[in-house]
């Protein structure tokens, strides 16, 4: 016989070192300490402190919200697919994404996992690629709120590419998916401060104190052994001192005016001095259909002198077929008040080609010289820069007219796994840019066009291999 107990309610809830990890990084550093300190000195409390709702990766990562809306977005899609193989290859992509790895971060590495993150993309690519392939949608325009924060974004379908722009935040590419090789091409980490990121630093300067104390010859002391909270390990030495933190989402496309006086390694550290109000502020949308979007956004430029009235107009082509997918950019500035602006106009990209290691796959090419992709960089009067990776099958060409000062260096973050802290390459940054001086009343155009080049089409190769038995 079964007797009921009464009824219980289980609560959206999780270990307690998610509910610190999920906090924003001065709350869960501050959690933590008082956490470890409570369990430390035995403190009755200590069982009913919590830390945050599992969710809230998706408010503290936006790669992580964007990510997650883009597999309920394939998942719609592919419920609605009809019965058969093609909906049980779809299905089986389909759940390779909903792996829950790359949607959290704490002590196991988690969306910095750059290749664990590019195969989650890479299996919503292909799910998603064989709904609308099953639908015979080729091409689409469609204001939509894909991220689900309350206003649209641009979501462009092409043949080969699916593009996502987010109007609210400059109008920037945050998502570039290149269908045939199953590549995401704008799937970026942003620098930002992590809780740990503090005990790196006490870690260092404690291990700098203590060689110096050595080098004084000062008496020896004694510790007690360090707990799993205090242990700390790392990969390379002086880590702290590769700590870099952006001051906005790192979409592509996005327009910015620095100060003239910037230089390479200021941009590359997240350290130029922005003059205008366009890398993270809203756009309206002007024309808006298959294939091409025009947005605009009246700002400002400071100077000397006062800010300055600027209308910057963005126009977003999409052309080419399934293997060779392109994309051109024209951005115009017109100075809309009565007196000059002097900056340096750029259009800034963040790619990656899984080039963490000096993967000999991944590289870079500018003026007939080729590096690896996590690799910095510099050229001035350039039309043309590629880069690709031959083993996951694409190139991507990229020009520019007038010729620019280029502009490229490895984005790396510094995260804290079991392992220890590590420098992780999430891509690679590329500034393309202009001095500018212009007058009261003027009008500036600059163009960016990038092509690619697809070597391998995955949903062929599946094709071939399942008619095979392979």
């Amino acid at each position: 016989m079964t007797i009921s107990i009464g009824r219980v309610d289980v609560p959206t809830s999780s270990y307690a070192e998610m509910g610190e990890w999920a906090l924003p990084a001065d709350e869960a550093l501050v959690f933590a300490d008082i956490l470890h300190a409570a369990a430390a000195e035995k403190q009755p409390a200590a069982r009913w402190l919590r830390g945050g709702f599992w969710r809230n990766f998706q408010v503290k990562y936006r790669e992580i919200n964007d990510l997650h809306k883009q597999m309920l977005r394939t998942s719609e899609k592919v419920a609605a697919m009809g019965d058969g193989p093609e909906k049980r290859l779809a299905l089986d992509h389909l759940y390779r994404g909903q792996s829950n790895d790359c949607y959290w971060h704490g002590l196991f590495g988690g969306i910095y996992i750059s290749h664990m993150r590019l195969a989650t993309f890479e299996h919503l690519i292909a799910a998603e690629d064989a709904a609308d392939t099953a639908r015979r949608l080729t091409e689409s325009a469609e204001l939509r709120d894909v991220d689900l924060d309350g206003r649209d974004e641009a979501l462009l379908i092409h043949p080969g590419q699916v593009v996502t722009v987010d109007l609210d935040e400059g109008a920037g590419i945050g998502g570039w998916d290149i269908r045939a090789p199953r590549h995401a091409l704008t799937a970026v980490m942003r620098r930002r401060p992590e809780a740990y990121h503090a005990t790196l630093r006490r870690h260092e300067a404690s291990a700098a104190a203590a060689v110096a104390s050595a080098a004084a010859d000062a008496a020896p002391t004694t510790a007690a052994p360090a707990s799993i909270h205090d242990a700390v390990r790392a990969k390379e030495a002086g880590l702290s001192a590769h700590l870099v933190y952006d001051d906005h989402e790192l979409r592509s496309g996005l327009v910015r005016f620095l100060d003239p006086t910037t230089a390479p390694a200021d941009w590359a550290a997240a350290r130029g001095r922005e003059l205008g109000d366009f890398v993270d502020r809203p756009f309206y949308v002007a024309a808006f259909e298959p294939g091409r979007l025009v947005v605009a956004r009246d700002g400002q430029v400071a100077t000397p002198d006062g800010p300055r009235a600027v209308r910057v107009e963005k126009v977003l082509t999409l052309a080419g077929d399934r293997t060779t997918p392109s994309m051109g950019l024209e951005i115009a500035v017109e100075n809309r008040s009565d007196g000059s602006i002097e900056a340096r106009l750029g259009i800034e990209w963040s790619i990656t080609m899984l080039g963490g290691g000096g993967n000999p796959a991944a590289w870079y090419e500018v003026g007939g010289t080729r590096t690896a992709h996590d690799v910095g960089g510099q050229a001035s009067g350039i039309t043309r820069v590629e880069q690709g990776n031959e083993y996951v099958g694409l190139s991507l060409a990229t020009t520019a007219s007038p010729s620019a000062d280029a502009w490229w260096a490895p984005i790396e973050t510094v995260s804290n796994s079991e392992a220890g802290f590590e420098r992780i390459y999430q891509g690679n940054g590329l500034l393309l840019s202009w001095p500018l001086r212009l007058e009261a009343g003027a009008r500036t155009v600059v163009r960016v066009d990038q092509v690619v080049a697809a070597t391998r089409d995955r949903a062929a190769e599946e094709s071939a291999a399942a008619t095979t038995g392979a």
